[in-house]
């Protein structure tokens, strides 16, 4: 019964932020907190009031992007499947690839902002899954240092190593950086491997090194989901040199593009 009431008013509160108007919702917001959902037997905590991603979860109790989602735990399901999620946040993705995915699977989740390391690490303790998804806490890059990881607006999800507009930044924190080829080794251990990617922009710093070995012989992962919405900040055409790596478009959307090497 308790449930019930709490979903209950939050359904209710979810109505009126949509109703609501501007100054509505901004009230709404000055008293939210954390708060847990639950969907397709996944819980998850999300503060909606710093992270789209937690926001659109919040709002409509499930995570944004689920066809893109629902596509790659297709390709996951019930297999011993290694996932490297770049860009994870708070696990909108980690989490139900983690659940998703057979015996012996493994999820590294990269995530470099140490306020969603907490929240990541948080959602991944709820979902039990400690012994399947391992979260590191640093940027990608093309190369081992550091980079300052810049903030933007009051949306923590949208942190990225590209500058971002001096109206749009609110500050930033230096983190160290990697090569991606120093975590893809263990893809050998598994029978399917998966790449996600949503870095706001830095995708072709991150990507163009694995390609370019992939082009010569070297590793590349059988599915490659990749946000391109910040397409044109790129400097060369990443999803053309993706396709020249054997790869075929099964998917397009939600700001997305999902490819499949054939």
């Amino acid at each position: 019964m308790i449930g019930q009431i709490q979903t209950a008013e939050l359904n209710a509160l979810r109505k009126r932020y949509r109703d609501g108007s501007p100054a509505e919702r901004a009230r709404i917001n000055e008293t939210l907190g954390p708060v847990e959902i639950e969907f397709a037997d996944i819980r998850m905590i999300v503060d909606p009031r710093d992270n789209y991603t937690e926001s659109c979860i919040w709002l409509d109790g499930y995570p944004p992007e689920l066809r893109s989602l629902l596509a790659l735990v297709e390709l996951v399901e019930e297999k011993n499947a290694f996932v490297l999620d770049i860009g994870a946040n708070c696990g909108a993705f980690s989490i139900p690839l983690g659940l998703a995915c057979g015996t012996g699977s493994r999820v590294v989740a990269f995530e470099p902002n140490p306020v969603m390391i907490g929240r990541l690490g948080q959602n991944i303790r709820l979902n039990d899954l400690a012994q399947r998804i391992r979260i590191e806490g640093c940027a990608l890059s093309d190369r081992d240092g550091e980079a300052l990881l810049h903030f933007r607006g009051h949306n923590y999800g949208q942190a990225s190593l590209k500058r971002v507009r001096k109206k749009q930044r609110t500050g930033g924190v230096l983190v160290p950086t990697r090569p991606l080829s120093a975590f893809t080794d263990a893809a050998k251990n598994h029978d399917v491997s998966v790449l996600k990617i949503d870095v706001e922009g830095a995708e072709e710093m991150v990507m163009t090194p694995l390609l370019t070995e992939g082009q010569k012989g070297g590793w590349l992962p059988d599915a490659i989901l990749i946000e391109v919405r910040h397409a044109d900040q790129w400097d060369s055409d990443l999803c053309a040199m993706i396709t020249s790596c054997g790869y075929k478009t099964t998917f397009e959307g939600e700001g997305n593009a999902l490819y499949r090497r054939v």
